[in-house]
């Protein structure tokens, strides 16, 4: 078998016929036929019929180039992308998540794109919600400043995010029609759902921080590799386009804002000044008092 140029990754947990389909949509990027790539599923002790789906999906179709991990516990998010980096092989890495369809050629022209831009550690598509317009991907690290404003809902008044650069700027559908999300552009970070990362750089870093378990866990890894390659850039491109269904591992919206409100208490617990951390837990609460009313 060739070496693979690309690996994907996905990590599954009680995503059954969406990780199927994920896996289907993939095979459909023709622009991947002539690129030898390899996918790496990791599933994370489903209790849904995934493992067996999954198989059986393999083996009707005879793919030879798909491996599949069952883990014996659910290690979280992170960790099982990392058990998979350790076995890839491929020079480029792609982050997917199980409930991300592919269209087009999302891939392959992302792929091209990295290949020919040095200067980029590593590049998203524009993710689409499942009416087709367009959902937020990535944004500003965390600062005490964002963090105030995201968790006092003040980010929402118009020309805020133009004045403080946006943890989540908003997309175009918002009342504001904030213009990020239309263009090609560098960003401090980007989403997990596609992450299409050199696998040197990957590997240079450990990959995802064993700190976090789901949720802001690609942000932080961002922002290592940001500290690791200051000159590189992360890039967020408007041609290629997937579909991410988005929480569908978790049992509720509300389990979703903790989690990323845990998951940014963390970041500052190891990247920010000590004083600022119980600010941040106390606006955190605050937040929920004020979602609830």
């Amino acid at each position: 078998m060739v070496k693979p140029i690309l690996s994907i990754i996905i990590p599954s947990y009680n995503t059954a016929d969406i990780t199927v389909n994920c896996l289907k949509s993939i095979y459909t990027d023709k622009g991947l036929k002539d690129i030898p790539f390899e996918v790496i599923v990791v599933d994370n002790v489903s209790t849904d019929d995934s493992v067996i789906k999954i198989k059986n999906y393999i083996k009707k179709f005879v793919i030879r180039n798909l491996k599949f991990v069952i883990n014996q516990q659910n290690v979280g998010y992170g960790a099982a992308n990392n058990q998979a980096l350790k076995i890839a092989q491929g020079n480029y890495t792609l982050l997917l998540n199980s409930d991300v369809i592919i269209l087009h050629g999302a891939i392959s022209q992302s792929l091209n794109w990295l290949c020919s831009h040095p200067e980029a550690i590593g590049c998203t598509a524009q993710l689409l919600n499942s009416d087709k317009s367009i959902q937020p991907s990535g944004g500003y690290f965390p600062s005490f400043l964002n963090m105030v404003t995201l968790l006092l809902r003040l980010d929402d008044l118009p020309l805020i995010n133009h004045l403080v650069p946006a943890y989540h700027p908003h997309p175009p559908q918002f009342y504001t029609h904030d213009k990020f999300y239309l263009t090609d552009h560098a960003q401090d970070w980007i989403t997990g759902a596609f992450m299409l990362i050199r696998t040197h750089s990957l590997k240079a870093v450990n990959g995802f921080s064993p700190d976090f378990f789901m949720y802001g866990e690609e942000m932080e890894m961002c922002y290592r590799l940001s500290q690791k390659f200051p000159q590189n850039k992360f890039w967020y491109l408007v041609g290629p386009q997937v579909i991410h269904l988005g929480g569908q591992s978790a049992k509720n919206q509300q389990q979703i804002f903790d989690r990323e409100y845990t998951g940014i208490i963390t970041f500052f617990r190891l990247h920010r000044p000590h004083y600022q951390l119980p600010i941040i837990k106390f606006l955190t609460k605050v937040n929920r008092l004020i979602s609830h009313v």
